[in-house]
Order: structure tokens, then sequence, then C-alpha cells
């Protein structure tokens, strides 16, 4: 809450800047005006990590880093497990299907039944 009250503030500072009382003032130079872009990105880079939470999830994992292990792991055999139970749950599932087509059948007295291969 305080980094989006922090990037309103330099916001408006930024447009009374530009709008400024008087118009015989000059436009700010363009030193100036990249170091408000420079803040205006700090600011939003500290907006978006105080909304996502990344600082809290870093703090948790140095405080409990005892407990996570980081392993390598084989690409291709990740791969081709969740190919094979992407396969499995598709066959059960149609073989459910066909369980209740069958059901469905003999409770209308249709004389109609699927068998699965």
């Amino acid at each position: 809450m305080a980094a989006g009250c922090l990037l309103a503030l330099t916001l408006t500072l930024f447009q009374s800047w530009l709008i400024g009382p008087s118009s015989e003032e000059p436009f700010p130079s363009a030193v100036t005006i990249k170091s408000w872009v420079d803040k205006m990105q700090e600011d939003l880079v500290t907006l978006a990590k105080t909304a996502s939470g990344v600082n809290q999830l870093v703090d948790i994992y140095e405080k409990y880093q005892d407990l996570y292990t980081v392993e390598p792991n084989n690409a291709r055999q990740l791969v081709e497990i969740a190919a094979r139970d992407i396969e499995k749950l598709l066959s059960n599932r149609s073989k459910a299907l066909v369980v209740s087509l069958n059901w469905i059948c003999s409770f209308y007295y249709f004389p109609l039944l699927v068998y699965f291969s």
C-alpha cells in the first residue's frame, strides 16, 4: 500500500513539475526528465515486488533454507512421465464414457452395447 501511495505521489509531483505555476518557466531538461523516469521505474518495480509478495517468498526461503533441496532433473524423463500420465487419464476417461453409455442404453432399453478395446 505504501508503494502505491509513493507511486501516486511521484506521479503527482511529476505532473506538477511539468505544468508549473506559470507558463514562463522553461521545460525541464533531459537529465531531469531522465531522473524522473528512473525514479518512476524504481517505484513501479517496488510496487510490483510488494504486490506479488516476492520479498516474502525470499524471506521464507532464507528462513527455512535447510528444509529445501535443489536437485537436478531429467527433462526428457519428466516429459515422458507426464505424457504417460495424460494417456492413462484419457484412457480411463474413455472407459468411463463407454461404461456410462452402456448404462444409459440399458436403462432406456436400447439394444446398443459399446465395447472398448
